[in-house]
């Protein structure tokens, strides 16, 4: 369990003094704990965070830092390295895997191993959950057509439950000798299936295999760009390219 926060670290966590903590509390619109004989305050770091943000209450965690995005969403996450590829793409599959969604795993032959081994170490057992339909994984399709075939049928049946959770490191499409506009094709197909919710969707860029062209592609089919730890709206994202 995570550890909870004095008064006195909260305040500091919030830039506020103590006494508009014990106000708030008092009011009722900061939730805290009472422990010991002294009935002495203890805080919830995500509830100090659902303080700052009112508007994240209906939001879920990305699992990237301490994000918390709409459950339909269309991410590009740019990485300068692989172990930041891999392990942000682990901790995400593994955010969803504990919210009970599914998983759906795009990336190359030898990355994908890896991304399972993480989520295995993780303590999730995944060749069950693979038998069990819990995770799809693929290594891309040879033309667009064929890679969308794929998504409808691995996003099927998933409107009504927790949701799905896809992962696309674009390595997978150099390796497949795709184009930028077969690329761009596939990323706007993924904004038009958002119109069903509690669809989550991560697409993975390397900084030095794609080129300034395909970056700017990334950031006009995508409405929120990760990129050194921070999440942004993207400024100049378009639904179509």
């Amino acid at each position: 369990m995570e550890k909870l926060l004095t008064i006195k670290e909260a305040a500091s966590f919030l830039n506020v003094s103590e006494m508009s903590l014990r106000r708030w509390t008092n009011a009722g619109k900061l939730p805290c704990f009472r422990v010991g004989g002294k009935h002495e305050r203890r805080f919830n770091r995500q509830d100090l965070l659902n303080f700052l943000h009112p508007d994240d209450h209906d939001k879920i965690p990305l699992g990237i830092g301490e994000y918390r995005v709409a459950a339909s969403a269309h991410i590009a996450h740019f990485y300068n390295t692989l172990d930041e590829c891999l392990g942000d793409g682990i901790s995400y599959l593994s955010t969803g895997l504990s919210r009970g969604e599914k998983i759906v795993v795009v990336s190359t032959g030898a990355r994908l191993p890896r991304l399972l081994a993480g989520l295995e170490d993780s303590g999730f057992p995944v060749s069950r959950l693979i038998d069990d339909g819990v995770i799809t994984t693929d290594t891309g399709q040879e033309r667009p057509a064929q890679q969308i075939r794929f998504m409808s049928d691995a996003l099927l049946g998933t409107d009504s439950a927790k949701g799905v959770r896809l992962l696309g490191d674009m390595a997978w499409a150099v390796e497949r000798g795709w184009s930028l506009d077969d690329i761009t094709t596939l990323e706007n197909y993924t904004n038009s299936s958002l119109a069903n919710q509690n669809k989550l969707f991560l697409c993975q860029y390397d900084m030095e295999q794609f080129r300034a062209s395909a970056a700017m592609m990334a950031i006009e089919t995508h409405s929120l760009t990760s990129y050194r730890g921070a999440l942004k709206t993207s400024p100049y994202f378009s639904e179509a390219v």
